[in-house]
């Protein structure tokens, strides 16, 4: 109320307590001097008119201030004060307040929304945590990278793994720290960022997560198709001695006792070039990963046909395969999948050489939306210094292995917007091939 409204109140309230004031003594004045009636009976009538004024002006300022905190306590700042002649002013300076108040909302409600928008679509997973653990906010990524839907509490997460909501309670505001974990039965590497914001008295804590397997590998695969081109082009440089030893033999051929140096000379560019020609023709396989051409394939029939390929050369080893549910589909390029597949197969049985009772399982299922197939041995497992390397090109543990089937696996499973991920421990090995 302003000054003015104050003011105004006051010199009314005073001014009819005065008249009230004077009308009553001039009552009682009348009521001791005079013996005519009638006069007293109209001052008594009037200072009834003069009460009942004072309390309809003091009870209307009291109903108007009762419903302006009323219309504010509830947040109803649509309400609208009716200016008739009763506090005309008072009910428009109220108007006035409650109308700011409804354009404050407005735009509060704008921008809340704007904000809730921008962060339920940002492509980094994101959820605000309360103090008892339920989430106010959870948006599109969070859900897709947990698989999770109605994700509603932190604690959920424990579906997952079960020490995530442990570890990420664990990681104080301002911090970022990056998590090994399992998301929907496969290993991922996540970068945690923390931050904390008082709302309505109470302490949020805001989770910011980015999954960097999927860039890694991405990155990962960049780097050495750029890598292979730069070896490619010094590889191929080195067949200037092979063109300068193919012309000197030119010449030789016009030397009558030259016929052993020619021949020596012939057999070392013969051995040389086919050499060389294998060694490059490993990098071009690499390079030249074909655009899939995705089609919807019988995920069991896949794994049956690959199985009887292989079954002649991995016949001592018991093989398995399971599909839930049978009628699985993947939505993929048959014959490069076919190609993972012979390779995954061909390496779990090099890795059951030396083990009693060799077995290999295929398994395909359907996880969180996703297909994801696997082939699992019972083998020693990848020594632990060479997990980190197995899907860097030629990098191999087998005598005569070529060191490029994993990573040209890795690379068919990108083409397919995919990823492939390992697991590995003393009781056997399992690669997971992840559709999206």
């Amino acid at each position: 109320m302003s000054v003015r409204l104050r003011t105004q109140f006051r010199i009314l309230t005073v001014v009819q307590v005065c008249l009230l004031t004077v009308t009553l003594v001039v009552l009682i004045l009348t009521i001791l001097e005079t013996s005519h009636l009638a006069v007293p009976f109209v001052l008594a009538g009037i200072a009834l008119l003069q009460v009942f004024a004072l309390i309809h002006s003091v009870h209307a300022h009291v109903n108007t201030l009762e419903e302006f905190f009323a219309a504010v306590n509830y947040e109803d700042f649509t309400r609208r004060f009716i200016e008739d002649d009763v506090d005309v002013e008072l009910k428009e300076a109220f108007n006035k307040v409650l109308g700011r108040f409804q354009n404050a909302r407005a735009d509060r409600d704008m921008q809340a929304t704007y904000l809730d928008t921008v962060i339920r679509h940002v492509p980094i997973a994101f959820f605000a945590a309360r103090a008892d653990g339920s989430l106010s906010l959870v948006n599109n990524p969070a859900r897709r990278l947990t698989g999770m839907p109605a994700l509603a509490n932190i604690q959920d997460l424990a579906k997952l793994d079960d020490g995530l909501p442990t570890e990420l309670a664990s990681i104080e505001a301002g911090q970022q720290r990056l998590l090994q974990t399992n998301i929907r039965g496969l290993p991922v590497e996540l970068r945690v960022s923390v931050a904390e914001i008082r709302m309505a008295g109470e302490v949020e804590r805001l989770y910011s997560i980015e999954n960097l397997s999927g860039e890694l590998s991405a990155r990962e695969s960049s780097a050495w198709r750029n890598l292979i081109r730069v070896l490619t082009h010094e590889i191929m440089n080195t067949l200037t001695p092979i063109t300068s030893l193919a012309q000197t033999t030119v010449g030789m051929l016009d030397e009558p006792d030259a016929a052993a140096d020619i021949r020596e000379a012939i057999t070392t560019i013969s051995r040389r070039s086919e050499g060389m020609i294998r060694f490059v023709s490993r990098y071009r396989e690499l390079l030249h990963v074909p655009e899939p051409s995705a089609e919807d394939v019988g995920v069991a029939g896949l794994l049956n046909n690959v199985v009887t390929l292989l079954q002649p050369s991995i016949k001592n080893i018991s093989i398995k395969v399971e599909v839930v549910p049978e009628s699985l589909i993947v939505f993929a390029d048959r014959q490069l999948i076919d190609q993972v597949l012979i390779n995954l197969v061909k390496n779990a049985g090099d890795a059951l050489t030396d083990t009693a009772d060799p077995q290999i399982s295929l398994a395909a299922k359907l996880s969180f939306g996703r297909v994801i197939i696997s082939v699992t041995d019972n083998g020693p497992g990848i020594h632990e210094d060479d997990i980190d390397q197995v899907f860097i090109p030629f990098f191999t543990t087998k005598r005569e292995g070529s060191g490029i089937g994993l990573s040209l696996s890795r690379q068919i499973m990108t083409a397919h917007k995919g990823d492939i991920a390992l697991e590995s421990g003393p009781s056997g090995t399992t690669f997971s091939l992840v559709f999206a």
